[in-house]
């Protein structure tokens, strides 16, 4: 890209700078000046309040500020400081005034080219870019009088539709200079989100981050000095299945008053930008004949373009859905999933990933899947698909291509998923093998073990893993492929196929390691596990997280197979080495609630949390104080089978009394496990107990209940084999409360 070919701006000012130096803005006092002011001027009893709240003074001076320079965005935008001013101002202000946000875009107008490959500037147009489709209320502007102001000045701008249309014709002749660009593919990605109508979602897990899940702004992070000593990494919380990559990323359509996404206008522009970047014109309904392989799929092998392609198809996929009655269903039982898989780091650490909504068949998302990948429409049999076969292999073997397949695996509606593993010859054991043993195409293995649809696509799987499994490769730790096994444990305990194979060839395979014909289960889980007791002087332990989560999916077998399992868990861990599990996070969720979480009204599971509960005693008062490990006390708690273990849990809390009230989580515990009502008598006692398992059943059924039809249907199947035992925990709740 030659530098002729754009506007650079000016320098910035240095009195500008001085002035914008000279203002104390901070984001968290303006939000909290904002919302005093809006609840107190909303608020029916101003007379009982302590007094007269005042205007927002960081309001007021953001928008002087901004007024001042207006003029001068461009220039500010490429300064260290002028960056994280601007961005500063966009927070503020533009959530509460539209004018705002059409005076700073209006600003930067002309030079964005420029803008959006400098390393300060390029996050400063990202921020403005995000801020078009954050607003609150109008009725807040109407509190805070903003309306009269903006009146004046509003017929001196271009609408916001306008100046988007305009940013767009700026720069889609170099769309595809830029998705290859480290900070244009960024920009890029924020302006197709503001036009499509489309909002990147953080999950539950890192907004309560310090922070608050908001990004550093790009001086501080371009310009901060990296501090020279590394950080150690640890070992048990290492992210299995790809880490971090374009394929964990959600988006959601958002309803904005300012911007109408299906607008003529904005349908043109994201139609535009996808033309140059892909050369498909989905304004047209023409098929077109099949491509080329060439210029498309060395972007997605691109560190930049490829995630920008991943972006592409997810946002296709929601606007898809949203004009489909059929598909409104399915988007909101993925966002309730999607929430639930997000709402903690206990869950993250299972490798749970929030479902995705998956595109229509002869979607526009369809269209770009098989334009990607030059499909044939000519034949809708996978296995002659030669041309995109080819392509499938090697996008697997790149590492951004392998994410692209990865988001086709999970997008695609079940015809197109069937067609592309057939292309790809995923089922076949020899193919699936080539995939699985090289290092980056044997993460779309796992993700395709993941996304499996059909019982017969789980049957051609466990054929295909299990020769793996039998000869040890894909367990010998030394190989780091143990990823495909715990996916493969994972898919066998969703369909509830292959399960005893999948336990037969885990000996034979361990078996295989050791130079014996088989090994018993003890042997299997010590070596799946690899747990070792922190060193003195450490907090924590060190296990394999791999083979801790294909552990917790063993647990979810039926139970008459997770038996054996139960039992060699129980002879091979001691009483140290379990409190040890449940004081480190990975550990205590993949193992510990491994266990909790299973049928605790069959009998294995009732015999293993009762070795558990034997295991643990005199040890719960120091689980107790523990940040993690209270977790463990209070959910063993409830999952006891009797009323008198409980009482003796309960008792031993109680001898510890002073020691629980010294920290929040042991104050928790009394509270949880009921220790004080212990000390004022049994029957007192017995019915908080009551009360506690009433709530935790309820809670249970809730949770249930949201999973939709699907879910419900299991929960039939369960009730009706739980009634059949007579021994669970609901039903102990009932003979309490009949006594």
């Amino acid at each position: 890209m030659d530098a002729t070919e754009y506007n650079r701006p000016r320098k910035p000012n240095a009195d500008t700078l001085s002035y914008l130096k000279s203002l104390p803005f901070d984001e968290r006092t303006a939000e909290t000046e904002i919302q005093s002011y809006i609840n107190y001027k909303t608020s029916e009893n101003k007379e009982e309040d302590k007094g007269e709240v005042e205007y927002p003074q960081t309001l007021s001076a953001a928008l002087a500020a901004l007024s001042e320079i207006q003029n001068e965005i461009a220039s500010l935008a490429g300064d260290e400081f002028g960056s994280q001013a601007i961005e500063t101002i966009a927070r503020i202000t533009t959530a509460y005034s539209q004018i705002a946000v059409r005076k700073l875009l209006f600003g930067i107008q002309g030079y964005m080219i420029h803008l959006s490959t400098h390393r300060y500037a390029s996050h400063v147009v990202q921020t403005l870019l995000q801020c078009v489709l954050v607003e609150k209320s109008s009725q807040h502007g109407d509190v805070l009088e903003l309306q009269e102001d903006e009146e004046e000045e509003d017929a001196s701008l271009p609408s916001l539709m306008e100046i988007l249309y305009n940013l767009v014709e700026e720069i889609k002749h170099v769309a595809q200079d830029l998705a290859v660009h480290v900070c244009g593919s960024h920009v890029l990605r924020s302006l197709i989100c503001v036009i499509a109508g489309c909002q990147e979602q953080i999950p539950l897990h890192l907004q309560h981050k310090p922070g608050g899940g908001t990004m550093e702004t790009g001086g501080n992070r371009r310009g901060k000095v990296k501090n020279k000593k590394k950080k150690k990494k640890n070992k048990t919380v290492m992210i299995a299945d790809g880490g971090s990559n374009a394929n964990n990323v959600q988006y959601e359509l958002v309803q904005s008053k300012r911007l109408d996404w299906k607008h003529d206008d904005m349908q043109q522009c994201l139609y535009q930008l996808i033309q140059e970047l892909t050369s498909l014109d989905l304004s047209s309904d023409d098929l077109n004949d099949p491509s080329q392989p060439g210029a498309l799929q060395q972007l997605a092998c691109n560190p930049s373009a490829g995630p920008l392609l991943s972006m592409l198809l997810k946002i296709l996929t929601l606007r898809s859905n949203s004009g489909n009655d059929s598909s409104k269903l399915n988007i909101t039982n993925v966002a309730t999933e999607g929430d639930k898989a997000n709402q903690g780091l206990h869950d993250f650490r299972l490798g749970i990933q929030a479902p995705q909504a998956q595109f229509p068949s002869s979607s526009q998302a369809e269209r770009l899947s098989k334009h990607i990948l030059c499909w044939d429409e000519s034949t809708e049999d996978g296995t002659q698909q030669q041309t995109a076969s080819d392509i499938i292999y090697g996008l697997s073997g790149e590492t951004r291509g392998s994410h692209l397949v990865e988001c086709l695996l999970r997008i695609s509606n079940d015809q197109f998923y069937d067609a592309f593993c057939k292309a790809g010859g995923f089922f076949t054991p020899e193919t699936f093998i080539d995939y699985a043993k090289h290092e980056v195409s044997n993460f779309v293995m796992q993700t395709l073990l993941n996304t499996a649809r059909t019982r017969e696509q789980v049957e051609a799987l466990i054929k295909c893993v299990e020769s793996m499994i039998n000869d040890g490769y894909i367990l010998d730790a030394k190989n780091k492929r143990r990823g495909i096994f715990w996916r493969a444990v994972e898919m066998a305990a969703k369909f509830r196929i292959g399960q005893e194979t999948i336990i037969k060839c885990m000996k034979k395979g361990f078996g295989t390691l050791q130079s014996k014909p088989s090994v018993d289960v003890e042997v299997c889980i010590g070596e799946l596990i690899n747990f070792q007791k922190p060193e003195d002087g450490k907090r924590m332990a060190e296990l394999d997280a791999i083979g801790a989560r294909a552990f917790y999916q063993l647990l979810r077998f039926v139970p008459r197979l997770c038996g054996e399992i139960l039992t060699a868990f129980d002879a091979r861990y001691d009483a140290s080495e379990v409190e040890s599990m449940c004081n480190d996070g990975h550990a205590s969720r993949c193992i510990i609630d491994g266990i909790l979480d299973g049928p605790t009204n069959q009998k294995p599971f009732t015999q293993a949390v009762k070795s558990l509960f034997e295991k643990l005693k005199g040890r719960f008062v120091a689980l107790s104080l523990e940040r993690v490990g209270h977790h463990t006390v209070s959910k063993l708690f409830l999952r006891l089978s009797t009323m008198e273990d409980r009482a003796v849990f309960s008792e031993e809390l109680a001898n510890g009394l002073n020691r629980l009230n010294s920290n929040a989580m042991g104050r928790k515990i009394i509270v949880d496990c009921a220790v004080k009502d212990y000390l004022e008598g049994e029957q007192i006692w017995t019915t908080v107990v009551k009360k506690r398992l009433d709530k935790d059943t309820f809670l249970k059924d809730l949770e249930a209940s949201l999973l939709g039809s699907t879910g419900e249907k299991k929960r039939k199947r369960k009730r009706k084999k739980a009634s059949g035992d007579g021994d669970g925990n609901s039903n102990e709740a009932k003979m309490v409360k009949t006594n």
